[in-house]
């Protein structure tokens, strides 16, 4: 009882904080069923509940600016193929709506789609009966991704490859590129099918998402919930009767609903809960098997930082190796972060260097307040740098759902203030934190992502990172035609040396301050199956390849 008390008393605190705001997807009050197991399952539904850390950012589907987002995104709606990062030969990609695929040439690729793909017809007013999908709705769904006009978060990866698309016919559906491509599978992956007939009826799929996927979007509570349900049209029938995505920001809070049963999945368990979790005979812990990359970013549009000996002062004055050692110490045993020496590239990822990265780190605080002072600032009365009348002080956005991230902005902050400069760390919540990082309203930010294939075009290319959470302002003509050229280039040797060029060209030009590589623990009860066989929230929990359920309800 002690324990169920502790949890009911911190989801209490949360929910006097979230519920205020909540609405249904109509954007009206609601106060029925949460979804949980122990509020409002009724007796044997299968339910199957998971603790997500992020609030949504946007649900729209060409739009998408957080795993969140993803997690909810990823089950209504389908892309061509997806990612299976549970395949023991590492990434894989198997078919989604597309069947099968074939590289016709170097630079033409034809698939093959599905005839038993249909618009949910449920829970929306857009269909009133089965439609078929057929390659003339993706083709429209790509005409429009790569329309620069329609914002979409897929046009930066999409459009310096893709040189034109066309239906075959009814069910073949054919990518031609400007130049060969090593990623362009893994970028077919991220673009999610939309039926254009919302467009064109000025249907809101933000507020009612409709797809293809397993799942149709039921309900979602602002800053609250989200609940799908099946789809009775898909091609697999889920082995859940319902999924709750419960957002919780505190992770702590998260792993204390775990433990009391209250839900299935925390896709991130923090140090301080891991021997908790692991102890817990209904319990089991999932290691990630990729490196998140978190980092510090600059804002590099603002004049402070436009300054390269600037950048360089900053990350040289943070001891990123104690940080990483002290957010990453734990009496479990287990290794839950590997310092990145200022790289951004997972050592799991083509590209990656991290010996070379560590032979050019320094943490040199003397060294730092050189720089500064090479660069015209000096120190005032009170100790902090300033030039031309400006004091040398400034923000570092911190996500509010991690408190490791929010631990990285604090120390850094720590560090700085010692050489003299005036920086501060400032917890942010995330949805918010995105949409500024995004628009520029932010100096420096603690910000985690690109640990994916193409990474490093999420995270440096100056075209790729406009608009999106990884926007640093930064523009390197140089620096672009190098992953260009890295990218499009076919023999696995030749691409491997050139993005380590590239990585370490960013490094050198200080595009983040630096950062770790994280490897979470994925907290799960064990009478949820079939999730392990692809331990990612990212992509459907019903396809082809996984069907995640949950037994003893």
């Amino acid at each position: 009882m002690k324990k169920r008390s502790l949890a009911f008393l911190l989801a209490l605190v949360l929910a006097c904080g979230l519920m205020l705001g909540g609405c249904s997807s109509d954007g009206s009050a609601d106060v029925g069923e949460s979804g949980s197991e122990g509020d409002g399952a009724a007796d044997g539904e299968r339910v199957l509940t998971i603790a997500s850390p992020y609030a949504i950012g946007s649900l729209t589907p060409w739009i998408s600016n957080s795993d969140g987002d993803r997690y909810v995104l990823g089950n209504v709606y389908e892309a061509l193929i997806e990612s299976n990062t549970g395949s023991e030969d590492g990434v894989e990609y198997v078919p989604a709506i597309a069947e099968s695929w074939e590289y016709t040439d170097d630079t033409t690729l034809v698939f093959k789609i599905r005839e038993n793909v249909y618009w949910q017809t449920e829970g929306n007013d857009l269909f009133d009966e089965k439609v078929q999908v057929t390659a003339h709705d993706v083709k429209a769904v790509f005409d429009f991704v790569l329309d620069e006009n329609n914002a979409s978060t897929e046009w930066g990866d999409l459009y310096p490859i893709i040189e034109s698309v066309e239906a075959t016919d009814d069910f073949t559906f054919t990518v031609r590129t400007k130049q060969p491509s090593a990623i362009l599978l893994n970028e077919i992956s991220g673009v999610l099918i939309f039926p254009i007939k919302a467009i064109e009826e000025d249907f809101d799929l933000t507020q009612q998402p409709v797809g293809t996927g397993a799942f149709i979007f039921s309900e979602y509570r602002v800053d609250d919930s989200v609940t799908l349900t099946p789809n009775p049209d898909y091609r697999v029938t889920p082995n859940v009767d319902k999924v709750v995505i419960e957002i919780v920001p505190d992770k702590a809070v998260a792993a204390i609903a775990l433990q009391n049963g209250e839900v299935d999945i925390v896709p991130q368990i923090l140090t301080t809960d891991l021997e908790a979790v692991a102890a817990d005979e209904d319990l089991k812990l999932i290691p990630n098997s990729v490196g998140w990359y978190r980092y510090i970013g600059f804002n590099c549009s603002n004049e402070i930082f436009q300054d390269l000996r600037v950048r360089q002062a900053i990350s040289m004055a943070i001891d990123f190796e104690s940080i990483t050692e002290t957010l990453s110490g734990n009496d479990f045993g287990a290794q839950l972060a590997v310092d990145a020496y200022g790289g951004g590239v997972p050592p799991e990822f083509e590209g990656s260097d991290i010996e070379a990265w560590k032979a050019v780190y320094e943490y040199n605080p003397d060294r730092a307040q050189t720089l500064l002072e090479d660069a015209g600032w000096t120190k005032g009365s009170d100790g902090i740098y300033e030039k031309d009348g400006q004091k040398l002080s400034f923000a570092i956005k911190c996500p509010t759902n991690d408190q490791n991230r929010v631990k990285l902005g604090e120390m850094a902050a720590t560090y700085l203030k010692t050489i003299g400069v005036d920086a501060s760390a400032q917890p942010t919540e995330w949805a918010t934190m995105t949409a500024d990082i995004a628009a520029g309203n932010t100096e420096m930010f603690v910000m985690g992502g690109g640990s994916v294939v193409g990474g490093m075009n999420m995270l440096f290319h100056s075209v790729n990172t406009q608009g999106t959470s990884h926007n640093v302002f930064y523009t390197d003509e140089t620096l672009d035609t190098m992953l260009e050229e890295a990218y499009a280039t076919i023999d696995d040797d030749a691409r491997i040396a050139l993005l380590k060029e590239a990585a370490m060209r960013a490094l050198e030009n200080k595009v983040h301050a630096g950062g770790y590589f994280e490897y979470v623990q994925i907290g799960m009860n064990k009478r949820v199956t079939d999730f392990e066989k692809s331990p990612t929230l990212w992509y459907s929990l019903c396809n082809d390849y996984r069907n995640v359920g949950v037994d003893g309800q």
